[in-house]
């Protein structure tokens, strides 16, 4: 049953054709059985009583885990650093990996050293340094969001609380959203014969339960090129 619910969301060519602008085959994502569910890279459906869901949304509960969420512009000891450069919102060290350009790393470091990401400037940065974009993201995007995420917990301590406050799935709910990256970093609110779950694959919510079961020690594994601000990534 589970598996027939999966196999005829994704037999939607629309949402498998905007599942291709995040990863290389987007089939590759349905799973071929309930096993595979726990995998990574792998859509699932997840009992809505064991997941812990959270948005992007200021003072709701448990935003911190939230990639989106901010520290406060007047908490300057309390913003997260690689490096020198200080910055308020993990995002931000997300998406600048994307692009292979030290012009654009500092491009977006002097947009938004006391701002966070938004779609505008998310927008802006993609298409001011197009050329730069690493042709190898779709396949790196998670190893790298590892190393973010092990920065986070290394620097942000409310995100920690969030973190260990709970010991249920995280979800990043995309219930009320239309995006795919949101099905593919977390999932929606589904109901099926009268029981609710949890679909999407939720990278980012298996991703979070593994680093609070690790302690902030998610291992990961980075292509030797990969530069920011024109130097080898920096061991956390």
């Amino acid at each position: 049953m589970n598996l027939n619910f999966i196999n005829a969301q994704l037999s939607d060519p629309k949402l498998l054709q905007k599942l291709s602008t995040l990863v290389e085959d987007p089939e590759a994502l349905i799973p071929q059985s309930e096993n595979e569910f726990s995998q990574l890279l792998k859509f699932g459906l997840y009992p809505a009583e064991g997941c812990q869901p959270f948005i992007t949304k200021q003072g709701s509960k448990y935003y911190n885990l939230d990639n989106m969420s901010v520290i406060p512009l007047n908490e300057e000891e309390r913003w997260m650093h690689y490096g020198d450069f200080r910055f308020r919102q993990i995002e931000v060290l997300y998406n600048m990996a994307r692009i292979d350009s030290a012009e654009a790393h500092n491009w977006l470091k002097d947009n938004l050293f006391q701002k966070r990401v938004d779609a505008r400037k998310k927008t802006e940065y993609k298409a001011k340094f197009r050329e730069f974009h690493r042709q190898d993201w779709k396949r790196i995007q998670t190893e790298w969001m590892k190393y973010c995420l092990n920065l986070k917990y290394r620097d942000n301590a409310a995100f920690r609380k969030d973190l260990h406050a709970t010991d249920k799935m995280p979800v990043e709910d995309a219930t009320n959203t239309n995006y795919a990256s949101n099905l593919f970093w977390g999932a929606r609110l589904v109901e099926i014969e009268g029981k609710n779950y949890y679909f999407g694959c939720n990278v980012l919510g298996k991703l979070l339960a593994q680093l609070r079961e690790r302690k902030g020690k998610l291992p990961y594994t980075l292509p030797d090129d990969l530069h920011l601000f024109g130097e080898p990534i920096l061991t956390i």
